[in-house]
């Protein structure tokens, strides 16, 4: 669906080209198993799919507003936007299933090697670690689009607080309930398809 709107922007096919070959050897360490879905899934997937969504907003706001002379949706077709908005839209909560998937997978982790749980939470799962990803990927939102950053990162703030996958602490209990609330959700990020990835990913870290 990617290569569909870079196609689609570029007016030429755009395709894949050959996939590296794979370099994951977890053998029974499930240390390393732990590491990398604490990485790729818990932190990329979810990111993924908070910045699909922040781009369906922003093309959302052209669609209502149009664009002015420096973005990058200035002068593309309403039709082609309508129709990249609603890919963008299918890739946020297709990523989003991802990540749920993976907040699963270190839950059982979890309930099987503490040493391995542990390990992913120090190497990945840090406070720091994760507000660093944060801003990595999304900083240069900070001038031109603040209160949307400031969306996404209430939504990242309030799925990774909620680490009852991952066992660690004891106020994640706490948050648990509140925080899988549907309308407590909608209220503290205010924004509809945001809103959705949070509750989509916090009730599947907690339906195991």
């Amino acid at each position: 669906m990617s290569f569909n709107i870079a196609s689609k922007l570029a007016r030429k096919v755009i395709g894949p080209g050959s996939l590296p070959p794979s370099r994951h050897e977890f053998k029974h360490n499930l240390t390393a198993l732990a590491v990398s879905v604490a990485k790729e899934g818990c932190v990329d997937e979810t990111l993924s799919a908070l910045a699909a969504a922040a781009e369906c907003e922003l093309i959302d706001q052209v669609l209502e507003n149009g664009a002015d002379a420096v973005t990058k949706y200035s002068g593309v077709a309403e039709e082609l936007l309508v129709s990249i908005r609603n890919d963008l839209q299918i890739i946020s909560l297709d990523e989003s299933n991802h990540s749920a998937l993976a907040w699963r997978t270190l839950n059982w982790l979890c309930t099987v090697d503490a040493d391995a749980c542990r390990a992913a939470k120090q190497i990945v799962l840090e406070e720091s670690k994760l507000t660093l990803a944060f801003q990595h990927r999304f900083s240069h939102y900070s001038k031109t689009h603040p209160d949307l950053l400031g969306r996404m990162m209430t939504a990242w703030t309030t799925i990774h607080n909620n680490q009852k996958a991952t066992g660690f602490d004891a106020e994640v209990d706490e948050c648990s309930d509140r925080c899988s609330n549907e309308g407590n959700v909608n209220d503290l990020l205010g924004q509809p398809l945001i809103s959705l990835l949070v509750r989509n990913i916090l009730q599947a870290m907690q339906s195991v």
